[in-house]
């Protein structure tokens, strides 16, 4: 494996493991509003920092997304998705050792709200990434674009869900259900979609 390679993976694992660290700190007093806000300043912070090596990802709903428009390989997106789920696991482990209390499971059965609101909240965070891939965007430019993003999907999905948007912070915070893990996902990619397709062009 190439040198590049492997920096983009730990920067994949970095940046997703400090987004999940801060989600479940913040996440313990009960503001999603501050929530959002930390998530989004942490990825606009790693974007930043790391986006030239990895493409600043840290969520697998983006990595798909850009895997279903070709603009990442097969090989790179499984890597990627492997390292933001060992990434939310350890910030899962460590959040529970320094704090001595255990992560209760948050799974819920399907709901369609949930899923809507999750899909609709990716949605406009995958608008903003493609917009920023599409249009070749960098430096601090990119990060504000994608954190503000970021946090606008966030602040709308936590009209009907959890507001998570992202299946590695699921992971961390152990809601493991479909509501947090497909609709991101298919959100993400119709907002990618729909600004390379109907946006983008003109």
């Amino acid at each position: 494996m190439k040198q590049r390679q492997v920096a983009a993976l730990v920067a994949e694992f970095v940046g997703t493991f400090v987004l999940v660290a801060v989600v479940l700190n913040v996440t313990r007093y009960g503001l999603p509003f501050f929530t959002a806000m930390a998530a989004g300043l942490t990825v606009a912070a790693f974007v930043s920092a790391v986006g030239k090596v990895s493409g600043g990802h840290f969520n697998p709903a983006i990595t798909l997304g850009l895997f279903s428009l070709r603009k990442v390989s097969f090989v790179r997106a499984i890597g990627y998705l492997v390292a933001q789920v060992l990434a939310a696991v350890a910030a899962w482990q460590l959040y529970e050792y320094l704090t001595q209390r255990t992560l209760t499971n948050a799974s819920t059965p399907w709901d369609w709200r949930i899923a809507i609101a999750e899909a609709v909240g990716a949605l406009i965070f995958g608008f903003a990434v493609a917009a920023v891939v599409s249009q070749k965007v960098e430096g601090w430019q990119a990060a504000a674009t994608v954190g503000t993003g970021l946090f606008l999907g966030l602040t709308v999905a936590g009209l009907g869900s959890a507001g998570i948007i992202n299946p590695a912070v699921a992971v961390g915070v152990r809601s493991f259900d479909m509501n947090y893990f497909i609709g991101p996902v298919v959100g993400a990619i119709v907002g990618m979609y729909a600004y390379t397709y109907l946006v983008g062009p003109f």
